[in-house]
């Protein structure tokens, strides 16, 4: 669990803001001036900005300024002013929860150029929001095997998580739910937001149950059609409807400012919530849907551009983090991709290419502790045989699609040195959604089941197995090839059941091996 300090003096946060800049890209914009921010953090109740570098002002004083994220770097606050020199080290205050809050504002060392201000540097957001937390409430880190649970009324205990040694679920919240609700009032940066009492008791009924059983909660934030309208991105309006899931909006004021009070107050709640005996409680928090499949699964007009497209989603990203670390400094945010990886089809970034963007554009803002939440499903989804390369998935950098077999492929690649989290730390990879279909029979998918908690149980860069799912959905999975379920849809076992309940058992091991005809520990790669 990383502790969070308190950073004692201005020469101890200048030093680290340095430090933090040697995690940074060369910086691009604003070159010829000759000055750059090299990161901005939380000191006590002030914001620390170190500038290196050296340009000319006609009033002899550097300005910074505070823009919100949607805005253009001379268009906000001038909040503080030093003089010209080689280093400027400026504070300001935090102001956290007011309408003068600097938590979610970019930074932009500006100069005065013919009677206007000019930008000097680049700019830079607030690189530890966790540093204002008021909640670091200990994490369920318990394990790695994990399920899509079914929360239907028929499995409302969700007997099976604990028999099971699940310790990890993945929950979904539509941000419809929680939109122009009543009964729940939260007061955030000056402004009264309300949610829906009965959805957010649901909620809490839910995760608390979960919880009670050991099981550690990853939330996924997903934008419906029904959501309230600021929190679609305006570049979804001319398909509303036609979609599964829209971008977030972080490209108006008004959906700023929703997106960061909505993941204030679920980062607070589900902190640490009390409900009837139980502790309802997130950990983790995944932003988005397989982003990277922006037509079907994060709809923006913009998505075959991946560079405006991409702009966008990290925006959106940084205003949710900033908002959950900054209230549970505990919680892990992550990015969420599929399957394909150096394949980029029309609808659909590959992977690499979307990383590669996703972090040059978070490195050269300031750095953060994004991590990555990827579905590693076969290609086919109908190819119950996770254990087997196929010409679409091979274990190279330029294979097409990544499953569990060549997940290696993506811990390796957020190995490289530019990928690094601001901890020094390789960025931790959560298989947060995949499945093996028993359509070709149980025995294969009790293989497949085997063989994927295998390879998570031999990756460190792995913290999570999540298989989806608990049970089989006969009305939209089943018709497609798709039975996923460790569980039939009348609540019988399947032979993956004594599988996964097993799984890492030698003796499961090597059933699964005899099943798959080959010995599939031989077939591991462990990082």
């Amino acid at each position: 669990m990383k502790i969070v300090r308190k950073i004692a003096g201005v020469a101890l946060v200048v030093t680290m803001v340095v430090t933090a800049f040697a995690f940074m890209p060369t910086i691009n914009a604003n070159a010829a001036s000759g000055v750059a921010i090299g990161g901005a953090v939380i000191d006590g109740g002030n914001v620390v900005v170190a500038a290196s570098g050296q340009t000319a002002s006609d009033d002899g004083a550097y300005h910074l300024v505070a823009s919100d994220p949607n805005k253009g770097a001379t268009e906000g606050t001038d909040v503080a002013q030093q003089p010209v020199s080689a280093s400027a080290t400026f504070s300001v205050p935090l102001n956290k929860n007011s309408a003068d809050s600097m938590l979610y504002k970019k930074f932009t060392v500006c100069v005065m150029k013919g009677g206007a201000l000019t930008a000097a540097s680049n700019s830079c957001y607030i690189t530890n929001p966790e540093a204002c937390a008021t909640r670091t409430t200990p994490r369920m880190d318990g394990g790695k095997k994990g399920l899509l649970c079914d929360a239907s009324s028929v499995n409302m205990g969700m007997r099976s998580l604990a028999d099971l040694g699940v310790k990890q679920a993945t929950v979904s919240l539509p941000l419809s739910k929680i939109s122009d609700g009543s009964g729940v009032p939260y007061t955030y940066n000056g402004k009264t937001y309300n949610f829906d009492t009965r959805y957010i008791s649901a909620f809490d009924n839910y995760l608390g149950r979960l919880n009670s059983q050991g099981v550690q909660v990853t939330m996924i934030l997903l934008v419906d059609q029904a959501a309230k309208t600021e929190f679609i991105s305006p570049y979804a309006y001319n398909a509303l409807g036609t979609r599964n899931y829209y971008g977030l909006n972080a490209s108006t004021t008004e959906g700023i400012e929703l997106l960061a009070a909505a993941g204030s107050f679920i980062a607070a709640r589900w902190s640490s919530y009390s409900y009837f005996g139980m502790n309802a409680k997130v950990d983790n928090f995944i932003i988005g849907n397989e982003v990277n499949a922006w037509n079907e699964w994060n709809y923006m007009s913009c998505g075959g551009d991946l560079a405006t497209y991409t702009n966008e989603y990290a925006r959106a990203f940084r205003v949710l983090y900033n908002a959950i670390k900054s209230e549970n400094a505990n919680a892990n945010v992550y990015v969420c991709t599929d399957h394909h990886w150096a394949l980029n089809e029309g609808t659909v970034h590959g992977a690499k290419a979307f990383l590669t963007q996703f972090n040059n554009v978070i490195r050269s803002q300031g750095n953060i502790d994004w991590r990555l939440a990827y579905h590693a499903y076969n290609y086919p989804m109908t190819n119950v045989q996770s254990w087997a390369p196929t010409a679409n998935i091979q274990r190279n950098q330029n294979t097409k699609f990544v499953s569990v077999y060549n997940i290696d492929v993506v811990t390796d690649f957020l190995s490289q040195p530019d990928f690094i989290s601001p901890t020094g730390a390789v960025r931790s990879v959560k298989l947060s959604e995949q499945g093996y279909t028993s359509s070709q029979g149980e025995e294969l998918q009790a293989a497949a089941f085997t063989f994927a908690y295998l390879v998570a149980e031999n990756n460190s860069h792995i913290d999570g197995l999540i298989l989806s799912r608990e049970k089989d959905d006969p009305v939209i999975e089943v018709p497609q090839g798709l039975a996923n379920g460790i569980l039939r849809s009348d609540n019988t076992q399947k032979a993956s059941y004594a599988y996964y309940k097993n799984a890492g058992n030698p003796e499961y091991t090597a059933k699964a091996s005899a099943i798959a005809g080959v010995d599939l520990t031989t077939l591991l790669a462990p990082r």
